[in-house]
């Protein structure tokens, strides 16, 4: 149903409002505050040491990442995990268009104020019309195709890593790692 207070909708609103703005301000006034005080301290940040360990593992890290970025590059690929990465586009593609377009083909009419046992039948699964649980299924199995497609490249590139094989850095051959 009906709201009791008809009112609510706008006080919430104008609140939500000012906590947006009250938020970006402290981020604004937190920058500000932050960038002087780096300014004033260079030379103390500057003088402080890297830490070893946490250089060799940012130098492994970047060294993963551009096994991974070499390992999937289109041309490098095989067959199948450009299908599933084409795949995987088409169906969240599919997913946003359904959603975005045939909203009312999708989804049940509810509003935030109805009741659920009144307007769903006490299911929220009622929510989905057929287009909609297809979206879902397709958004779903999106998610599934890409992780497939992740651990597949993550796994090349750490054979990649793994073997003689370095990639260089900053695309210097004389700074591998």
């Amino acid at each position: 149903g009906n709201p009791e207070f008809p009112w609510a909708g706008t006080v919430s609103t104008i609140t939500a409002s000012s906590t947006a703005l009250v938020q970006f301000g402290s981020m604004i006034v937190a920058a500000y505050y932050l960038e002087q005080a780096s300014d004033k301290r260079a030379d103390e940040v500057a003088a402080i040491k890297d830490d070893k360990e946490v250089k060799e593992a940012d130098e492994k890290d970047e060294h993963m990442r551009k096994c991974y970025e070499t390992v999937t590059q289109w041309n490098a690929m095989p067959l199948w995990s450009k299908l599933i990465l084409t795949c995987s586009l088409v169906c969240i593609t599919s997913s946003c268009y359904m959603v975005q377009f045939f909203s009312s083909v999708c989804f049940a009419e509810h509003s935030l104020t109805d009741s659920i046992d009144e307007n769903l039948g006490g299911n929220v699964g009622n929510l989905f019309l057929p287009l909609g649980w297809a979206s879902v299924i397709l958004f779903g199995a999106a998610i599934i195709l890409l992780s497939t497609f992740s651990s597949w490249g993550k796994h090349q590139a750490e054979k990649l890593a793994a073997s003689e094989k370095r990639v260089p850095l900053n695309g210097n051959p004389s700074h591998n790692v």
